[in-house]
């Protein structure tokens, strides 16, 4: 069944699955932090956050979770 993962050896894919695991919480950790602070707003995506919601305009996007969000919003 594994016949043809072992190409590469045991050591080599628990590091493997060490890293992308990880690189997972590299990519989450910088987003939890508004959360933690009960600061509300959009959900980021990872390694990328909101920064594919500013295709529509940075004034725009910001005017969107301003209505939505108030004052405060990260």
């Amino acid at each position: 069944m594994l016949s043809y993962l072992s190409f590469l050896s045991t050591q080599t894919w628990t590091l493997l699955l060490l890293f992308l695991g990880l690189l997972l919480v590299y990519g989450y950790w910088p987003y939890g932090i508004f959360k933690k602070l009960g600061v509300s707003g959009p959900k980021p995506v990872l390694f990328f956050g909101n920064m594919l919601n500013y295709k529509k305009g940075p004034h725009n996007f910001d005017m969107e979770c301003f209505q939505k969000y108030g004052k405060m919003w990260g």
